[in-house]
């Protein structure tokens, strides 16, 4: 049986190498959740009709809180996806005795 052997910047990808992008793809996601509150928060607001809340928001820069957790949001999957993507050449190495 032959495994292959994946490489990223040259280091071989260990369990623990996994563990650590999972966590981190974790935080990314919880950054997406509270994002998509405020947007929930902004939608029943302006829906209900409650300007004096809406205006509230949009003046004490929600809406930019907002854009920069989007922001950091896109900043970090790069970053993760970047960390994670395989060297080109695949070792492939053989189990058989």
């Amino acid at each position: 049986m032959n495994e292959k052997k994946i490489t990223i910047n040259g280091n071989k990808v260990t369990f623990d190498y996994l563990f650590k992008k999972a966590d981190e793809l974790i935080g990314v996601k919880n950054t997406i959740d509270s994002s998509r509150d405020l947007i929930d928060l902004i939608n029943n607001v302006f829906s209900s009709g409650d300007d004096f809340s809406f205006k509230y928001f949009i003046q004490s820069g929600g809406l930019e809180r907002l854009e920069l957790s989007l922001e950091d949001v896109s900043k970090r999957l790069e970053t993760i996806s970047n960390s994670i993507c395989p060297d080109e050449q695949v070792e492939v190495v053989s189990n058989e005795k």
